[in-house]
């Protein structure tokens, strides 16, 4: 809906960015009813009910429905009710307000074309994130090449910043430290969890998560030895991360699956995502390929398919092409594949995650799963899986 573009007279929007009223608060506007009369109702009848409903005035009709929008002296509530004890009224109301989709003030948000597709600002309202808080987001979980942690979009943010080496150098191969020679690691945090609403550059799906970031892939070509990995994967299941972004992948590797059972096993459990790959064929990469990871193909602006890997682990599929994102020096940077897509679908977990805190990692996947947009072949494909992710249909605000 264009900002411009009015709802007749019945309602008031609420500006762009504002945060946007919940169903609950039942906001109206102040002495205003709208009444629709049964047809054929004489205008006698009409003056009686609306006089003992307070009624003063009519201030119009409404295009189309035959209903007018009355001006009360009391409670418009109360009015609504009592001219619905009319017989001759076939239903009265308040005249509710509707409200725009919350929007954030970051300058490059209209560039986020994905953001747009997975119904981002619907999807926040729907999660109670319309007013874009900057805490209280369930942890997320990155295992890249690290983070740019002076980045204006991680500012405050970062609860977890460490790296695994294939030195193991100390603490079972934890160490300190997770900065980002790369560049990859920061694009991907920033589509899954770049700050929102701060008037800086771009929004993450899950922008009020705070991120624990664990560097496994340490050789400057965004590779990275299985045991980095595993290291990490135990590292962020110790921390609490209730969902686990990998935008890599590889061939399988029995290590490697005993950490992704145990961090999918251990407590309520992690959501873990992971890329499909960029190949095109038909080949599966690992993690992905486990049962307990969530594989993530990539779309693009037509919601057609991205050249992501296909094969029958293939669980959702995300926005993947020319993504923009946090950049090395506090920059931004657009990136495709599978790598931007599986943070999109991992950011729409978290937000679940926050949503319905009581439930484990193997709800969250099924509601991630169950919400949807079919594409392909009707029902689960080789190609895009369930579907492309939506987050307003994940919250139920669509």
């Amino acid at each position: 809906m264009s900002r411009s573009r009015r709802i007749a007279a019945t309602a008031a929007l609420v500006a762009a960015g504002a945060l946007a009223p919940s169903a609950s608060a039942a906001e109206h506007v102040p002495g205003q009813v709208i009444v629709k009369f049964d047809d054929g109702t004489t205008l006698a009848r009409q003056s009686a009910a609306l006089a003992r409903a307070g009624a003063v005035d009519t201030l119009g009709r409404l295009r189309g429905i035959g209903a007018k929008l009355v001006r009360v002296t009391g409670d418009p509530g109360e009015a609504a009710a009592t001219l619905r004890e009319s017989a001759a009224v076939e239903y009265a109301e308040t005249n509710k307000i509707l409200a725009a989709s919350s929007t954030p003030n970051d300058p490059l948000f209209g560039d986020q074309w994905g953001l747009a597709t997975v119904g981002a600002p619907r999807g926040w309202d729907g999660a109670g994130l319309g007013g874009f808080p900057s805490t209280g987001g369930a942890k997320v979980g990155v295992i890249d090449t690290g983070i740019d942690r002076s980045h204006p979009e991680f500012a405050g943010r970062i609860s977890n910043c460490v790296e695994s080496t294939s030195l193991l150098l100390m603490n079972n191969g934890i160490k300190a430290g997770c900065d980002d020679e790369d560049g990859h690691g920061t694009q991907v945090a920033g589509i899954l969890a770049a700050t929102a609403n701060n008037g800086a550059g771009v929004a993450g799906v899950a922008f009020n998560s705070p991120i624990g970031v664990c560097r496994a892939l340490e050789d400057g070509l965004a590779r990275g030895a299985t045991s980095n990995v595993v290291n990490c994967l135990d590292w962020l299941r110790a921390k609490g991360a209730k969902v686990i972004s990998m935008s890599f992948g590889g061939p399988s590797s029995t290590a490697l699956y005993d950490a992704i059972k145990r961090a999918w096993n251990s407590g309520g459990g992690a959501v873990l995502v992971a890329a499909a790959g960029n190949d095109g064929g038909y080949g599966t990469l690992y993690p992905a390929g486990y049962p307990q990871v969530v594989s993530v193909a990539a779309t693009d602006q037509l919601d057609a398919w991205a050249g992501s890997n296909r094969n029958a682990d293939v669980e959702v599929a995300a926005p993947g092409v020319d993504i923009l994102s946090t950049a090395l020096g506090d920059g931004y940077t657009s990136g495709s594949g599978t790598s931007s897509a599986a943070p999109f679908a991992a950011g729409v977990a978290a937000v679940l995650r926050q949503k319905y805190p009581t439930e484990t990692a193997a709800q969250t996947r099924t509601r991630l799963d169950s919400a949807t947009v079919d594409l392909g072949a009707l029902g689960r494909d080789s190609t895009f899986g369930f579907g492309r992710v939506s987050l307003c249909l994940a919250t139920g605000a669509c």
